[in-house]
Protein backbone atom coordinates (compact mmCIF):
# COMPACT_ATOMS: atom_id res chain seq x y z
CA UNK A 1 0.00 0.00 0.00
CA UNK A 2 2.51 2.47 1.15
CA UNK A 3 4.76 1.75 -2.28
CA UNK A 4 1.90 2.04 -4.17
CA UNK A 5 1.10 5.71 -2.50
CA UNK A 6 4.95 6.51 -3.28
CA UNK A 7 4.41 5.27 -6.55
CA UNK A 8 1.30 7.90 -7.05
CA UNK A 9 3.02 10.12 -5.50
CA UNK A 10 6.02 10.15 -7.30
CA UNK A 11 4.18 10.13 -10.49
CA UNK A 12 1.71 13.51 -9.70
CA UNK A 13 5.55 15.04 -8.95
CA UNK A 14 6.88 14.17 -12.19
CA UNK A 15 3.99 15.58 -14.17
CA UNK A 16 3.79 18.68 -12.14
CA UNK A 17 7.16 18.96 -12.98
CA UNK A 18 6.90 19.11 -16.64
CA UNK A 19 4.06 21.12 -16.23
CA UNK A 20 5.95 23.54 -14.81
CA UNK A 21 8.68 23.37 -17.11
CA UNK A 22 6.32 23.71 -19.83
CA UNK A 23 4.42 26.30 -18.42
CA UNK A 24 7.94 28.51 -17.74
CA UNK A 25 9.17 27.68 -21.30
CA UNK A 26 5.78 29.29 -22.37
CA UNK A 27 6.84 32.63 -20.18
CA UNK A 28 10.33 32.86 -21.03
CA UNK A 29 9.50 31.93 -24.89
CA UNK A 30 10.06 35.31 -26.79
CA UNK A 31 6.87 36.20 -28.23
CA UNK A 32 7.26 36.31 -32.36
CA UNK A 33 6.50 40.01 -33.73
CA UNK A 34 3.70 40.52 -35.23
CA UNK A 35 4.21 41.57 -38.63
CA UNK A 36 6.61 38.10 -39.09
CA UNK A 37 3.85 36.45 -38.53
CA UNK A 38 2.27 37.80 -41.45
CA UNK A 39 3.01 36.06 -45.23
CA UNK A 40 3.94 38.48 -47.81
CA UNK A 41 2.20 40.16 -50.04
CA UNK A 42 0.16 42.45 -47.83
CA UNK A 43 -0.48 46.16 -49.09
CA UNK A 44 -0.77 47.45 -45.44
CA UNK A 45 -0.88 46.47 -42.26
CA UNK A 46 -1.90 47.61 -39.08
CA UNK A 47 -0.79 46.41 -35.38
CA UNK A 48 -2.49 47.29 -32.06
CA UNK A 49 -0.84 46.70 -28.91
CA UNK A 50 -4.24 46.15 -26.75
CA UNK A 51 -6.70 45.83 -29.78
CA UNK A 52 -9.74 45.03 -27.11
CA UNK A 53 -8.78 47.91 -24.88
CA UNK A 54 -8.82 50.55 -27.88
CA UNK A 55 -12.65 48.67 -29.35
CA UNK A 56 -13.42 49.24 -25.62
CA UNK A 57 -13.02 53.19 -25.90
CA UNK A 58 -14.27 53.58 -29.02
CA UNK A 59 -17.56 51.98 -28.29
CA UNK A 60 -17.88 53.38 -24.96
CA UNK A 61 -17.01 56.67 -25.95
CA UNK A 62 -19.54 59.75 -26.72
CA UNK A 63 -18.20 60.60 -29.97
CA UNK A 64 -19.38 57.09 -31.50
CA UNK A 65 -22.67 57.83 -29.95
CA UNK A 66 -22.45 61.51 -31.77
CA UNK A 67 -21.31 60.01 -34.76
CA UNK A 68 -24.13 57.41 -35.54
CA UNK A 69 -27.20 59.72 -34.68
CA UNK A 70 -25.03 62.83 -37.37
CA UNK A 71 -25.80 64.07 -40.73
CA UNK A 72 -22.16 62.96 -41.57
CA UNK A 73 -23.16 59.13 -40.72
CA UNK A 74 -26.58 59.49 -42.74
CA UNK A 75 -24.44 60.88 -45.67
CA UNK A 76 -21.63 58.05 -45.45
CA UNK A 77 -24.42 55.45 -45.11
CA UNK A 78 -25.75 56.21 -48.66
CA UNK A 79 -22.33 56.28 -50.06
CA UNK A 80 -21.42 54.20 -52.79
CA UNK A 81 -18.35 53.13 -50.66
CA UNK A 82 -20.86 52.22 -47.95
CA UNK A 83 -22.43 49.65 -49.84
CA UNK A 84 -19.59 47.78 -51.07
CA UNK A 85 -18.40 47.94 -47.06
CA UNK A 86 -21.60 46.82 -46.27
CA UNK A 87 -21.85 44.31 -49.44
CA UNK A 88 -18.60 42.67 -48.17
CA UNK A 89 -19.77 42.25 -44.71
CA UNK A 90 -22.76 39.87 -45.77
CA UNK A 91 -20.75 38.07 -47.83
CA UNK A 92 -18.31 36.96 -44.85
CA UNK A 93 -21.31 36.76 -43.11
CA UNK A 94 -22.63 34.16 -44.65
CA UNK A 95 -19.58 32.15 -45.08
CA UNK A 96 -18.85 32.60 -41.35
CA UNK A 97 -22.47 31.24 -40.98
CA UNK A 98 -22.92 33.63 -38.54
CA UNK A 99 -23.72 37.56 -37.98
CA UNK A 100 -20.10 39.56 -39.17
CA UNK A 101 -21.38 42.34 -36.74
CA UNK A 102 -19.60 44.65 -33.68
CA UNK A 103 -20.47 41.91 -31.29
CA UNK A 104 -18.52 39.58 -33.44
CA UNK A 105 -15.69 42.12 -33.40
CA UNK A 106 -15.97 42.70 -29.70
CA UNK A 107 -15.37 38.61 -28.95
CA UNK A 108 -12.60 38.42 -30.91
CA UNK A 109 -10.36 41.82 -30.15
CA UNK A 110 -7.52 40.61 -28.04
CA UNK A 111 -4.29 42.69 -26.83
CA UNK A 112 -1.62 42.32 -29.23
CA UNK A 113 -3.65 42.04 -32.58
CA UNK A 114 -2.49 42.66 -36.47
CA UNK A 115 -4.31 43.27 -39.65
CA UNK A 116 -2.87 42.23 -42.91
CA UNK A 117 -4.53 44.12 -46.30
CA UNK A 118 -3.75 42.34 -49.10
CA UNK A 119 -6.26 43.05 -51.63
CA UNK A 120 -8.62 46.31 -51.73
CA UNK A 121 -11.26 45.71 -54.01
CA UNK A 122 -11.82 42.24 -52.86
CA UNK A 123 -10.90 43.44 -49.56
CA UNK A 124 -8.98 40.00 -48.66
CA UNK A 125 -7.13 40.55 -44.76
CA UNK A 126 -5.94 38.24 -42.74
CA UNK A 127 -6.72 39.10 -38.38
CA UNK A 128 -4.05 37.95 -35.39
CA UNK A 129 -4.79 38.63 -31.97
CA UNK A 130 -3.36 36.79 -28.81
CA UNK A 131 -6.07 35.74 -26.67
CA UNK A 132 -7.14 33.65 -23.32
CA UNK A 133 -7.89 29.94 -24.44
CA UNK A 134 -11.36 30.04 -22.55
CA UNK A 135 -11.81 33.43 -24.18
CA UNK A 136 -11.25 31.56 -27.73
CA UNK A 137 -13.63 28.81 -26.42
CA UNK A 138 -16.44 31.92 -25.82
CA UNK A 139 -16.46 32.82 -29.46
CA UNK A 140 -18.69 32.47 -31.90
CA UNK A 141 -16.23 30.95 -34.52
CA UNK A 142 -14.81 28.58 -31.82
CA UNK A 143 -18.29 27.27 -30.85
CA UNK A 144 -19.64 26.53 -34.66
CA UNK A 145 -16.29 25.10 -35.87
CA UNK A 146 -17.97 21.43 -36.65
CA UNK A 147 -20.10 23.15 -39.30
CA UNK A 148 -16.67 24.43 -40.90
CA UNK A 149 -14.36 22.04 -43.04
CA UNK A 150 -11.12 20.79 -41.18
CA UNK A 151 -7.91 21.37 -43.11
CA UNK A 152 -4.25 21.11 -41.22
CA UNK A 153 -1.32 23.18 -41.55
CA UNK A 154 1.85 22.47 -39.94
CA UNK A 155 0.45 20.33 -37.50
CA UNK A 156 -2.12 22.12 -36.51
CA UNK A 157 -5.84 22.01 -37.56
CA UNK A 158 -7.89 24.92 -38.91
CA UNK A 159 -11.52 26.03 -40.25
CA UNK A 160 -12.33 26.90 -43.44
CA UNK A 161 -16.36 27.47 -45.10
CA UNK A 162 -16.83 29.19 -48.37
CA UNK A 163 -20.45 30.68 -49.11
CA UNK A 164 -20.95 29.35 -53.03
CA UNK A 165 -23.30 32.04 -54.36
CA UNK A 166 -20.87 34.87 -53.08
CA UNK A 167 -17.27 32.86 -53.45
CA UNK A 168 -16.60 34.33 -50.09
CA UNK A 169 -14.41 32.73 -48.10
CA UNK A 170 -14.26 32.76 -43.51
CA UNK A 171 -11.31 31.06 -42.34
CA UNK A 172 -9.62 30.56 -39.17
CA UNK A 173 -6.96 28.70 -36.85
CA UNK A 174 -5.89 28.89 -32.84
CA UNK A 175 -2.38 28.24 -32.37
CA UNK A 176 0.15 29.26 -28.80
CA UNK A 177 -2.92 31.65 -27.92
CA UNK A 178 -3.37 33.49 -30.87
CA UNK A 179 -6.90 33.70 -32.95
CA UNK A 180 -6.29 33.72 -36.71
CA UNK A 181 -9.03 34.88 -38.83
CA UNK A 182 -8.88 35.60 -42.78
CA UNK A 183 -10.84 35.50 -45.99
CA UNK A 184 -8.54 32.88 -47.72
CA UNK A 185 -7.14 29.75 -46.23
CA UNK A 186 -3.77 29.82 -48.27
CA UNK A 187 -3.19 33.72 -45.25
CA UNK A 188 -4.49 31.29 -42.05
CA UNK A 189 -1.88 28.32 -43.06
CA UNK A 190 0.71 31.02 -43.85
CA UNK A 191 -0.02 32.40 -40.51
CA UNK A 192 0.59 28.66 -38.88
CA UNK A 193 3.91 28.27 -41.12
CA UNK A 194 5.73 31.30 -39.47
CA UNK A 195 4.56 29.88 -35.68
CA UNK A 196 5.56 26.88 -36.13
CA UNK A 197 9.03 28.35 -38.04
CA UNK A 198 7.86 26.32 -41.57
CA UNK A 199 8.55 30.09 -43.87
CA UNK A 200 11.44 31.72 -43.48
CA UNK A 201 9.86 34.51 -45.25
CA UNK A 202 7.18 37.09 -44.02
CA UNK A 203 5.60 40.66 -44.67
CA UNK A 204 8.53 42.05 -41.70
CA UNK A 205 11.18 40.55 -44.39
CA UNK A 206 10.16 42.48 -47.55
CA UNK A 207 12.17 45.33 -48.84
CA UNK A 208 9.71 48.45 -48.37
CA UNK A 209 8.34 47.26 -45.11
CA UNK A 210 11.96 47.12 -43.44
CA UNK A 211 12.64 50.51 -44.64
CA UNK A 212 9.72 51.80 -43.42
CA UNK A 213 10.14 50.15 -40.02
CA UNK A 214 13.53 51.47 -39.61
CA UNK A 215 12.63 54.64 -40.12
CA UNK A 216 9.97 54.64 -37.91
CA UNK A 217 10.33 56.14 -34.27
CA UNK A 218 12.43 53.30 -31.57
CA UNK A 219 9.09 53.10 -29.20
CA UNK A 220 6.25 51.97 -30.75
CA UNK A 221 2.81 53.64 -30.92
CA UNK A 222 -0.27 52.45 -29.24
CA UNK A 223 -2.07 51.70 -32.92
CA UNK A 224 0.84 51.61 -36.38
CA UNK A 225 -0.09 50.86 -39.33
CA UNK A 226 2.57 50.37 -42.00
CA UNK A 227 1.69 51.06 -46.32
CA UNK A 228 3.49 50.08 -49.27
CA UNK A 229 2.84 53.22 -51.00
CA UNK A 230 4.57 52.39 -54.25
CA UNK A 231 1.40 49.32 -54.76
CA UNK A 232 -1.41 51.07 -53.18
CA UNK A 233 -0.83 54.86 -55.51
CA UNK A 234 -1.33 52.79 -58.47
CA UNK A 235 -4.53 51.05 -57.52
CA UNK A 236 -7.65 52.61 -59.10
CA UNK A 237 -9.58 52.37 -55.57
CA UNK A 238 -7.30 54.48 -53.98
CA UNK A 239 -7.67 56.98 -56.87
CA UNK A 240 -11.47 56.61 -56.37
CA UNK A 241 -11.20 57.70 -52.67
CA UNK A 242 -8.14 59.22 -51.50
CA UNK A 243 -10.27 62.44 -50.38
CA UNK A 244 -6.99 64.48 -50.40
CA UNK A 245 -6.81 63.97 -54.48
CA UNK A 246 -2.97 64.59 -54.13
CA UNK A 247 -2.03 61.30 -56.41
CA UNK A 248 0.50 63.10 -57.79
CA UNK A 249 2.50 64.02 -54.87
CA UNK A 250 2.09 60.62 -53.16
CA UNK A 251 3.77 58.99 -56.56
CA UNK A 252 7.18 60.19 -54.98
CA UNK A 253 7.04 57.50 -51.96
CA UNK A 254 7.79 53.56 -51.81
CA UNK A 255 6.31 53.26 -48.02
CA UNK A 256 5.09 54.84 -45.09
CA UNK A 257 4.63 54.11 -41.43
CA UNK A 258 2.91 55.93 -38.81
CA UNK A 259 2.29 55.61 -34.89
CA UNK A 260 -0.43 56.66 -32.79
CA UNK A 261 0.10 58.00 -28.81
CA UNK A 262 -2.80 58.29 -27.43
CA UNK A 263 -3.36 60.01 -23.84
CA UNK A 264 -6.22 61.85 -22.07
CA UNK A 265 -4.77 65.19 -22.93
CA UNK A 266 -4.15 64.57 -26.50
CA UNK A 267 -4.07 62.32 -29.63
CA UNK A 268 -0.34 62.56 -31.34
CA UNK A 269 0.45 60.83 -34.48
CA UNK A 270 3.85 60.35 -35.86
CA UNK A 271 4.10 59.98 -39.62
CA UNK A 272 7.78 58.57 -41.68
CA UNK A 273 7.07 58.62 -45.73
CA UNK A 274 10.28 57.33 -47.04
CA UNK A 275 10.77 58.61 -50.72
CA UNK A 276 11.94 56.10 -53.90
CA UNK A 277 14.97 56.09 -54.02
CA UNK A 278 16.58 58.51 -56.48
CA UNK A 279 13.87 61.02 -56.05
CA UNK A 280 15.17 64.90 -54.37
CA UNK A 281 13.54 67.00 -51.54
CA UNK A 282 10.71 69.03 -52.36
CA UNK A 283 11.03 71.63 -49.69
CA UNK A 284 14.08 72.91 -48.36
CA UNK A 285 14.23 75.64 -45.81
CA UNK A 286 12.65 76.42 -42.21
CA UNK A 287 8.97 78.03 -41.57
CA UNK A 288 9.66 78.22 -37.97
CA UNK A 289 10.00 81.95 -37.70
CA UNK A 290 7.68 82.87 -40.53
CA UNK A 291 4.81 80.95 -39.10
CA UNK A 292 5.21 83.01 -35.37
CA UNK A 293 3.52 85.89 -37.31
CA UNK A 294 0.27 83.81 -37.33
CA UNK A 295 -1.90 86.02 -34.50
CA UNK A 296 -2.68 83.44 -31.29
CA UNK A 297 -6.89 83.91 -32.32
CA UNK A 298 -5.88 82.77 -36.32
CA UNK A 299 -8.26 80.50 -37.42
CA UNK A 300 -6.10 78.81 -39.29
CA UNK A 301 -2.22 79.18 -40.68
CA UNK A 302 -0.16 77.18 -42.82
CA UNK A 303 3.50 78.02 -43.69
CA UNK A 304 5.20 76.20 -46.48
CA UNK A 305 8.72 76.11 -47.69
CA UNK A 306 9.60 76.88 -51.14
CA UNK A 307 6.08 76.68 -52.55
CA UNK A 308 6.00 76.72 -56.30
CA UNK A 309 5.22 80.56 -57.88
CA UNK A 310 1.67 78.99 -59.64
CA UNK A 311 0.79 77.93 -56.04
CA UNK A 312 1.10 81.18 -54.64
CA UNK A 313 -0.50 83.00 -57.38
CA UNK A 314 -3.82 80.75 -56.91
CA UNK A 315 -3.60 81.60 -53.26
CA UNK A 316 -3.33 85.23 -54.29
CA UNK A 317 -6.11 84.82 -56.60
CA UNK A 318 -8.70 82.69 -54.52
CA UNK A 319 -8.03 84.51 -51.55
CA UNK A 320 -7.54 88.01 -52.23
CA UNK A 321 -7.54 89.38 -55.27
CA UNK A 322 -10.66 87.64 -56.50
CA UNK A 323 -12.95 86.94 -53.57
CA UNK A 324 -16.10 87.77 -54.77
CA UNK A 325 -19.28 85.38 -55.83
CA UNK A 326 -19.20 83.07 -58.29
CA UNK A 327 -22.00 82.43 -60.50
CA UNK A 328 -23.41 79.00 -59.79
CA UNK A 329 -25.08 76.66 -62.65
CA UNK A 330 -28.39 75.80 -62.61
CA UNK A 331 -28.54 71.87 -62.25
CA UNK A 332 -31.69 69.79 -63.75
CA UNK A 333 -34.08 68.10 -62.23
CA UNK A 334 -35.70 67.36 -65.24
CA UNK A 335 -35.03 66.96 -68.68
CA UNK A 336 -33.81 70.82 -70.24
CA UNK A 337 -35.89 71.92 -72.55
CA UNK A 338 -35.65 71.27 -75.96
CA UNK A 339 -33.89 73.10 -78.23
CA UNK A 340 -34.99 75.80 -80.71
CA UNK A 341 -33.81 75.08 -84.31
CA UNK A 342 -34.59 78.11 -85.98
CA UNK A 343 -30.62 79.16 -86.94
CA UNK A 344 -30.04 75.57 -88.67
CA UNK A 345 -29.51 77.39 -91.50
CA UNK A 346 -30.92 77.30 -95.62
CA UNK A 347 -30.39 76.35 -98.61
CA UNK A 348 -29.18 79.96 -99.52
CA UNK A 349 -26.22 78.69 -97.29
CA UNK A 350 -24.79 75.89 -98.56
CA UNK A 351 -21.87 78.06 -100.39
CA UNK A 352 -20.56 79.31 -97.21
CA UNK A 353 -17.04 78.33 -96.14
CA UNK A 354 -17.10 76.49 -93.08
CA UNK A 355 -14.04 75.31 -92.90
CA UNK A 356 -11.92 78.15 -91.59
CA UNK A 357 -11.72 78.67 -88.00
CA UNK A 358 -13.37 82.07 -86.68
CA UNK A 359 -10.92 84.70 -85.82
CA UNK A 360 -9.96 84.54 -82.03
CA UNK A 361 -10.06 87.57 -79.82
CA UNK A 362 -6.80 87.55 -77.68
CA UNK A 363 -7.26 87.16 -74.50
CA UNK A 364 -4.75 89.26 -72.38
CA UNK A 365 -3.47 87.91 -68.89
CA UNK A 366 -4.03 90.16 -66.33
CA UNK A 367 -2.26 87.90 -64.05
CA UNK A 368 0.81 88.09 -66.35
CA UNK A 369 3.01 90.94 -64.40
CA UNK A 370 2.30 89.01 -61.00
CA UNK A 371 3.21 85.46 -62.30
CA UNK A 372 6.61 87.08 -63.97
CA UNK A 373 7.25 88.86 -60.80
CA UNK A 374 6.95 85.43 -58.84
CA UNK A 375 8.96 84.10 -61.55
CA UNK A 376 11.47 85.95 -61.03
CA UNK A 377 11.93 86.84 -57.25
CA UNK A 378 10.16 82.83 -56.48
CA UNK A 379 9.28 82.74 -52.77
CA UNK A 380 11.70 81.19 -50.14
CA UNK A 381 8.67 80.17 -47.83
CA UNK A 382 5.17 81.49 -47.48
CA UNK A 383 2.67 81.64 -44.64
CA UNK A 384 -1.06 81.61 -45.19
CA UNK A 385 -3.39 83.15 -42.66
CA UNK A 386 -7.09 82.91 -41.99
CA UNK A 387 -9.25 84.28 -39.33
CA UNK A 388 -13.15 84.81 -39.27
CA UNK A 389 -15.57 87.57 -37.11
CA UNK A 390 -18.97 87.22 -36.01
CA UNK A 391 -20.61 90.57 -36.74
CA UNK A 392 -22.37 91.76 -34.05
CA UNK A 393 -26.37 91.26 -35.51
CA UNK A 394 -25.30 87.84 -35.81
CA UNK A 395 -25.90 87.28 -39.05
CA UNK A 396 -23.00 87.15 -41.91
CA UNK A 397 -19.48 86.04 -40.66
CA UNK A 398 -16.52 87.52 -42.59
CA UNK A 399 -13.38 85.42 -43.77
CA UNK A 400 -9.92 87.37 -43.32
CA UNK A 401 -7.03 86.10 -45.03
CA UNK A 402 -3.44 86.97 -44.81
CA UNK A 403 -0.21 85.78 -47.17
CA UNK A 404 3.41 86.22 -46.04
CA UNK A 405 6.14 86.06 -48.70
CA UNK A 406 9.82 85.28 -47.96
CA UNK A 407 12.25 86.03 -50.87
CA UNK A 408 16.01 85.79 -50.84
CA UNK A 409 16.02 89.40 -51.93
CA UNK A 410 14.66 92.42 -50.82
CA UNK A 411 11.41 92.98 -52.81
CA UNK A 412 10.67 95.88 -54.80
CA UNK A 413 7.81 97.42 -53.50
CA UNK A 414 6.83 99.41 -56.57
CA UNK A 415 6.88 96.71 -58.94
CA UNK A 416 4.66 94.52 -56.28
CA UNK A 417 1.77 97.23 -56.33
CA UNK A 418 2.19 97.78 -60.43
CA UNK A 419 1.92 93.90 -60.57
CA UNK A 420 -1.05 93.54 -57.73
CA UNK A 421 -2.84 96.83 -59.80
CA UNK A 422 -2.61 95.24 -62.95
CA UNK A 423 -4.26 91.95 -61.74
CA UNK A 424 -6.91 94.03 -60.25
CA UNK A 425 -7.85 96.17 -63.03
CA UNK A 426 -9.97 94.37 -65.60
CA UNK A 427 -12.17 93.52 -62.66
CA UNK A 428 -12.76 97.03 -61.63
CA UNK A 429 -13.09 99.43 -64.16
CA UNK A 430 -11.32 100.97 -67.99
CA UNK A 431 -9.84 103.48 -65.49
CA UNK A 432 -7.13 103.06 -62.99
CA UNK A 433 -10.17 105.05 -60.21
CA UNK A 434 -9.55 102.34 -56.81
CA UNK A 435 -5.97 101.34 -57.57
CA UNK A 436 -4.22 104.39 -55.68
CA UNK A 437 -2.23 103.12 -52.44
CA UNK A 438 -2.50 105.34 -49.53
CA UNK A 439 0.23 105.06 -46.65
CA UNK A 440 -1.17 104.29 -43.48
CA UNK A 441 0.67 103.38 -39.84
CA UNK A 442 -0.46 100.72 -37.86
CA UNK A 443 -2.35 101.59 -34.42
CA UNK A 444 -2.08 97.64 -32.67
CA UNK A 445 -1.43 97.49 -29.15
CA UNK A 446 1.79 96.22 -28.14
CA UNK A 447 3.53 97.41 -31.11
CA UNK A 448 7.28 98.41 -30.55
CA UNK A 449 6.75 101.52 -32.94
CA UNK A 450 3.64 102.56 -35.30
CA UNK A 451 4.78 100.45 -38.47
CA UNK A 452 3.59 102.16 -41.94
CA UNK A 453 1.89 99.71 -44.80
CA UNK A 454 -0.19 100.93 -47.81
CA UNK A 455 -3.89 100.58 -48.47
CA UNK A 456 -6.05 100.63 -51.59
CA UNK A 457 -8.14 103.07 -52.12
CA UNK A 458 -11.07 101.73 -53.80
CA UNK A 459 -13.63 99.04 -52.46
CA UNK A 460 -11.17 96.30 -53.38
CA UNK A 461 -9.87 95.45 -49.48
CA UNK A 462 -6.23 94.79 -49.68
CA UNK A 463 -3.50 96.17 -47.57
CA UNK A 464 0.50 95.62 -48.30
CA UNK A 465 3.16 95.88 -46.17
CA UNK A 466 7.08 95.18 -47.62
CA UNK A 467 10.37 95.26 -45.15
CA UNK A 468 12.97 94.08 -47.04
CA UNK A 469 12.82 90.16 -47.92
CA UNK A 470 9.33 89.87 -46.33
CA UNK A 471 5.82 90.78 -48.58
CA UNK A 472 2.93 90.66 -46.30
CA UNK A 473 -0.35 90.94 -48.17
CA UNK A 474 -4.05 90.91 -46.49
CA UNK A 475 -7.88 91.94 -46.84
CA UNK A 476 -8.18 92.98 -43.19
CA UNK A 477 -5.92 96.28 -41.84
CA UNK A 478 -7.07 94.59 -38.34
CA UNK A 479 -4.97 91.58 -39.19
CA UNK A 480 -2.48 92.96 -40.87
CA UNK A 481 -1.08 95.19 -38.38
CA UNK A 482 -1.83 92.22 -35.76
CA UNK A 483 0.77 90.47 -37.79
CA UNK A 484 3.26 93.61 -38.25
CA UNK A 485 2.79 93.72 -34.26
CA UNK A 486 4.17 89.97 -34.09
CA UNK A 487 6.89 91.14 -36.50
CA UNK A 488 8.50 93.04 -34.49
CA UNK A 489 8.43 90.76 -31.41
CA UNK A 490 9.06 87.72 -33.34
CA UNK A 491 11.67 85.17 -31.71
CA UNK A 492 14.68 83.61 -33.57
CA UNK A 493 14.40 80.05 -34.78
CA UNK A 494 14.90 77.59 -31.63
CA UNK A 495 14.71 74.03 -31.01
CA UNK A 496 11.59 73.13 -33.91
CA UNK A 497 14.33 74.29 -36.64
CA UNK A 498 13.99 73.26 -40.20
CA UNK A 499 10.01 72.45 -40.53
CA UNK A 500 9.22 72.84 -43.88
CA UNK A 501 5.60 73.04 -43.41
CA UNK A 502 3.64 74.11 -39.78
CA UNK A 503 -0.09 74.32 -39.61
CA UNK A 504 -2.46 74.47 -36.91
CA UNK A 505 -6.38 74.83 -36.62
CA UNK A 506 -8.49 76.18 -33.69
CA UNK A 507 -10.97 73.78 -33.80
CA UNK A 508 -13.01 74.79 -31.20
CA UNK A 509 -12.57 78.22 -31.35
CA UNK A 510 -13.80 78.62 -34.65
CA UNK A 511 -17.05 75.77 -34.59
CA UNK A 512 -19.56 78.52 -33.95
CA UNK A 513 -18.69 80.70 -36.53
CA UNK A 514 -18.01 77.85 -39.19
CA UNK A 515 -21.62 76.62 -38.67
CA UNK A 516 -22.88 80.14 -39.69
CA UNK A 517 -20.66 80.46 -42.54
CA UNK A 518 -21.45 77.09 -43.90
CA UNK A 519 -25.29 77.43 -43.67
CA UNK A 520 -25.07 80.85 -45.79
CA UNK A 521 -22.79 78.80 -48.17
CA UNK A 522 -25.45 75.90 -48.08
CA UNK A 523 -28.46 78.82 -48.52
CA UNK A 524 -26.11 80.52 -51.32
CA UNK A 525 -26.21 77.16 -53.48
CA UNK A 526 -29.49 75.70 -52.77
CA UNK A 527 -33.15 76.69 -52.83
CA UNK A 528 -33.83 74.61 -49.86
CA UNK A 529 -33.73 76.01 -46.50
CA UNK A 530 -31.47 74.16 -43.63
CA UNK A 531 -32.24 74.51 -40.54
CA UNK A 532 -30.52 75.73 -37.41
CA UNK A 533 -28.30 72.09 -37.35
CA UNK A 534 -27.89 71.87 -40.95
CA UNK A 535 -30.75 69.30 -42.00
CA UNK A 536 -32.44 69.99 -44.98
CA UNK A 537 -36.15 70.60 -44.61
CA UNK A 538 -38.88 67.90 -45.95
CA UNK A 539 -36.80 64.79 -44.97
CA UNK A 540 -33.67 65.63 -47.73
CA UNK A 541 -30.51 64.95 -47.95
CA UNK A 542 -28.44 66.81 -45.30
CA UNK A 543 -26.78 69.84 -46.75
CA UNK A 544 -23.46 69.58 -47.46
CA UNK A 545 -21.20 72.47 -45.84
CA UNK A 546 -24.12 72.91 -42.96
CA UNK A 547 -25.26 69.38 -42.34
CA UNK A 548 -22.63 67.24 -43.30
CA UNK A 549 -19.59 68.62 -42.67
CA UNK A 550 -20.55 70.88 -39.72
CA UNK A 551 -22.01 67.60 -38.11
CA UNK A 552 -18.39 65.59 -38.02
CA UNK A 553 -17.57 68.99 -36.33
CA UNK A 554 -20.31 68.42 -33.62
CA UNK A 555 -18.81 64.74 -33.22
CA UNK A 556 -15.64 66.01 -32.50
CA UNK A 557 -16.54 68.75 -30.28
CA UNK A 558 -13.75 68.00 -27.80
CA UNK A 559 -10.71 68.29 -29.82
CA UNK A 560 -9.92 71.64 -29.17
CA UNK A 561 -6.67 71.87 -31.92
CA UNK A 562 -4.82 70.09 -34.37
CA UNK A 563 -1.34 70.72 -35.21
CA UNK A 564 0.91 69.67 -37.82
CA UNK A 565 4.94 70.06 -38.42
CA UNK A 566 6.53 67.98 -41.45
CA UNK A 567 10.19 68.02 -41.98
CA UNK A 568 11.77 67.39 -45.59
CA UNK A 569 14.96 65.27 -45.17
CA UNK A 570 15.42 63.97 -48.65
CA UNK A 571 15.28 60.35 -48.30
CA UNK A 572 11.94 60.84 -45.43
CA UNK A 573 9.83 62.94 -44.79
CA UNK A 574 8.45 63.27 -41.09
CA UNK A 575 5.38 64.59 -40.03
CA UNK A 576 3.76 65.09 -36.39
CA UNK A 577 0.17 65.50 -35.95
CA UNK A 578 -1.10 66.33 -32.63
CA UNK A 579 -5.01 66.54 -31.56
CA UNK A 580 -5.78 68.53 -28.55
CA UNK A 581 -8.27 67.67 -26.46
CA UNK A 582 -10.46 70.35 -24.15
CA UNK A 583 -9.50 70.15 -20.71
CA UNK A 584 -12.37 68.97 -18.87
Amino acid sequence: MKRRLWISLSVLLACGVVFAVGALEQLTKPKPELQTMLPEGALLSIEARDFGSMLHDWNTSVEKRAWLSSDNHVAFSTSRLFARLSQAQDEFSAAAGLQADSSLLEKVAGKESCLGLYDIGNLEFVYVTRLEQRDIENTPLWQIRAKFEQRSEAGTPFYVHKDAQSSRVAAFAVRDGWLILATREDLVAGVLDRLAGAASHSLASEGWFAEAVKQAPAERGDLRMVLDLETIVRTPYFRSYWVQRNITDMKQYASAVSDLYRTSQSYREERVLVRRAGLPAQHAGDVNGLSALAPDDAAFYAAQAAPSSEAVLRTLREDLLEARPQPVADSYTSAPPAVAIGNAGTAAQLDVIIDQAPVAVKQSDSYASLRALLLQQPPEASLAVYSTRAPRDGVFVSTQAALVLSASQDWDRNAVCEALASALLPGLTTGRSGLQWEKRSSSEKGSVSAQEYLALDGAVPLFLSVKGKQLILANDALLLEHMLARRQKAAPAGENANLTYAAVFHHTQERNNYRRLMAQLDLAGHHGRPDEQGTAAGGQTPAFFSGDAASLSRVFSKVESERIEERDQGAKVTQTVTYQWVHD
